[in-house]
This record gives C-alpha cells, structure tokens and sequence, in this order.
C-alpha cells in the first residue's frame, strides 16, 4: 500500500508480466514521490537568494512592463524579512536597481520597482549575468538561489546572443547552485532560447501571450518555491546484460564515473516527478521463474541541501504464455504517460508545420489527433485548444504553445493521486499541479488562496491528503468558508 507521509520511488510495467520466451519491449514508468505537506510541521528553512531581472527594453513599454513589475512585487510580497533579493533591470544596458541583500521591511525592493522604466535594446545575456553574479557567492548557504528572468524579446546586443552559449551559462550557474527560471511575454521573445535556458539551467519556464497572463506562472512559481521538498534529483537506473533502457523523456543525462544519471525536476510536497522508460528484454530474460529487469535509485538534497534518503526500487516480472499476457489489463497511469509524450511529439511535428506555414497539414494534424489522443481529456484540452490558435493562422503563438505545451507533457511534475482527479478538480490543487490547457493563457483566475473567494465544489466525498492539507495552509478567512467536495467533479 502506497505511504504518502515518505518519500517513495515506485516502478509500474505497463503489464505486470512477460510473454514467455519472447523478445519484447515493455515501457515501464518510474515515479519519485515527496511525502505529503503536513501542516503540523512548520520548520525554520534557509533563506530564498532569489534575482528578478527583468527586460526594460522598448517593446516592454506600458502594460508589458507595468505588469512584470506587478509580478515581481508580488514575489517580493511573499518573502521572508530573512530571504536575500536583488533586482536587475536591462535594454541594452544593464543596471541594478536593488543590489542582494536580506528583503527586511521591503521599503528598498518597492523603491526600486518604482523606479523601472522602459529603454533601448535587448542584451538578455548580460541581464541574465549580472543577475547570477549577485547571489552566486552566497548560494551554498541558501535554501535556494535562482535567477527570475522576464524578456519580451531576442537576445539582439551584448557578449553573445547564441543560444546554446547562453544556455550554457546557464547549467554551468547551475553546477555552482544558481538556478533559471525564465518568463518570456508576447509573440516575439526566442522561446527555444528561453526553454533552454530554464531546462539547462535546472529551474522553469514559462510564457505568456499578453501581459495579463503573466501573473499566474510567476504565482506558480513562488508556489512551486514555497513547497519544495528535493533538489538536484537524479534518477539511477541498472539493468541486468542484454536489457536495454531507452528514456523516453526529454531529460538532461549527466555522465557521472561513466554511468548515466537522469536529471529529473525538483520535486515539492505532495508531488511526483517521473520518468518513461522503454526496456528492450531478450528472449532469454522471460522465463517463467521470473527475473529482476530494473533497479532504480535517486539522490536528493533538501532545501537546506542535506541529503534525503529514497528507498531503492526495483522491478522482477514472470513470464506466462502469449494468450494469458493478452489478457492481461494495461496500467491506466503507465498509458496516460505514454500518450502525453506521444502528444508531446505530435506537438513539435506540429510546430516544425508552423514554421513553415504549413497550415493544411497542421489542419489534418488535428483531426488526426482528435481520434489518436480521444481517452486524455487533457491532452484533448491542448489539442482543441492549439485548433483555435490554428484558425488565426498566427505561426508565433503557434509555435509557441506548441513548444511550452510539449515540454510541459514530457517534464512537468504531477498530482500523486492524478488519475483520481478530474479536470474540473484541478481548481482547487495548488497551482504547479494543475494542468492548463493553454500556457501561454491565465486559466485559475480564482486564485484558491485568494481571501476574497469563496470556494465550493458541489460534490460529495473525501478529498485525498494533499489538498486537505492545501486547504488547511490556506488563511483562516478563507477556511471558514471554503467547502471542499471530492467526488462527483467529473
């Protein structure tokens, strides 16, 4: 039975067998767990060393630039007196407006954001850089030290603008404990840019397609902060000789002595960060006396950066006869895996179309899809949705979703009760585990930690652990009229 108050690595076959003296392919899913919040717990943590930098170029001009610094001022809200902040401004020039130091009463970090206004061009890297540089002497002592970074544009001026350098910066920052998120706004910011430099650099990314729809990812994102369980995870797998392992997933894979280890996000409470994995078995391995085919292990730190112990998990399967095998069910979560990376896939397909203006064939793409990804209500939510943008024949936003919503598929973390849920449901979940539809769209516009809701599902049952213990953080006004309901969403 599945323990929610300890961390668990957990390994699902798609079947719980093999067919007997075959060679065979069998996709097995790989799940590490972070207990559940507990409420009663409330420990002293490290400080956050957190960097805003935030593009003042030209196009950021009016509402793009007044709601970044919205956005930012709402982090700085949340901080503890304790935690260390910096903000950094740039066009062509950098400038930084607060220097790191602890938040204290607030005054000077508000003073600052009074005091962005809009300029010239687009140097991202030297931003990025200066925002590194001012928490990456102290960032061993922090219980996280990462770079905010919000550009509406290209990398056009400065040391470099290439890609794949600057996202280089960014796993090298990453090495030393300096992690990126990034917050690209509008239809002309360089989004393979700005994903590599959130995936090389071991934070997030995010978009939005108007200024509106920025602040909910930087609300996600201080969430996603504010729970945290596990850094630096790295998933080990073994398997006996002659059993291939093929990661289906779009993760970083580090060399460390010469073996492979997988890095996987940061995992908060009551989350899952997992992994989709083919094994290639020889005949041999099916035997009906059964064989142990996988062994997984994962290295963590806490906030703090002290280890956390993941108990070892391994995965042995029996052989029985091709009839008998036939028979047997699918795991339903294991299939849903399967179908988000499909759709993932399907989705950069459909991008490389985009590209090109390629309209009719992403037209049969959709009505292929409709039929290929019909079971997945979410995937289903995506899809429709990209049909919209699809009308507008409007290639960047186009692209655009289709790169955040492909990622989002193949790396996001999840809800440990998922299947469980409905769409509906995900309302009331705390933000980095619910589902958009669009990401480049605000879609929970009521906020379920927003005194002024009242929120009530009406539906009747028990609500799973992880979002009683979300209601239970939220604040005592909010308590008093919040009725929460579990069944009967779907």
């Amino acid at each position: 039975m599945q323990n929610n108050n300890v961390p668990q690595v957990l390994i699902t076959p798609l079947k719980p067998a093999l067919i007997m003296g075959m060679a065979q392919k069998l996709p097995v899913l790989v799940r590490v767990q972070a207990p559940d919040p507990d409420p009663a717990q409330k420990k002293d943590r490290k400080p956050y060393h957190l960097s805003l930098v935030i593009d003042r170029s030209g196009s950021m001009s009016g509402e793009p630039l007044m709601e970044a610094v919205r956005c930012a001022k709402h982090i700085v809200d949340r901080l503890e007196s304790t935690d260390v902040a910096s903000l950094i401004v740039f066009d062509d020039r950098v400038k930084t407006l607060a220097p790191a130091k602890p938040v204290g009463d607030r005054k000077a970090l508000y003073a600052a954001l009074a005091h962005v206004h809009s300029g010239g061009s687009t140097n991202l890297n030297g931003g990025w850089q200066a925002g590194a540089a001012s928490i990456i002497d102290d960032a061993k002592q922090a219980a996280l030290a990462r770079v905010i970074l919000l550009s509406d544009g290209n990398a056009n001026v400065g040391d470099t603008t290439d890609t794949n350098e600057i996202a280089a910066f960014c796993a090298d920052a990453a090495e030393k404990g300096v992690t990126t998120s990034t917050y690209g706004l509008g239809r002309d910011f360089n989004e393979e840019l700005m994903v590599e430099m959130g995936k090389r650099g071991g934070g997030n990314h995010y978009y939005g397609d108007t200024a509106a729809d920025l602040f909910e990812p930087f609300a996600e994102e201080f969430d996603f902060i504010s729970n945290l369980y596990a850094r630096q995870v790295r998933l080990s797998l073994a398997a006996p000789e002659g059993v291939k392992i093929t990661l289906l997933n779009d993760y970083q894979v580090e060399q460390r002595e010469g073996f492979p280890l997988i890095r996987l996000p940061d995992i908060p409470l009551g989350a899952e960060a997992w992994a989709l994995v083919e094994l290639e078995i020889p005949a041999g391995m099916a035997l009906e006396s059964g064989n142990q085919l996988l062994q997984a292990g994962v290295t963590a730190v806490n906030p703090d950066g002290a280890p956390l112990a993941f108990p070892d998990a391994t995965l042995a399967l029996k052989a029985m006869s091709p009839q008998a095998w036939e028979a047997l069910l699918q795991e339903p979560l294991v299939v849903a895996r399967q179908t988000e990376l499909e759709a993932g896939k399907f989705l950069d397909q459909a991008r490389a179309a985009a590209e090109h203006g390629d309209w009719d064939t992403i037209q049969k793409m959709i009505i292929e899809g409709r039929k290929r990804f019909a079971d997945h209500p979410w995937v289903m939510e995506v899809l429709e949705g990209m049909a919209e943008i699809a009308k507008e024949m409007d290639g960047a936003r186009f692209r655009k979703e289709a790169m955040y919503s492909s990622r989002k598929m193949s790396s996001r973390v999840s809800a440990k009760e998922e299947m469980l849920m409905s769409m509906a449901a995900e309302a009331v979940a705390p933000s980095f585990l619910r589902r958009k539809k669009a990401q480049g769209k605000a879609q929970f516009e009521q906020r379920p930690d927003d005194t002024k809701q009242v929120i009530e599902v009406l539906a009747g049952g028990n609500l799973p652990p992880v979002f009683g213990h979300f209601v239970t953080r939220l604040p005592k006004a909010t308590q008093t009229h919040c009725h929460l309901y579990w069944i009967g969403l779907s």
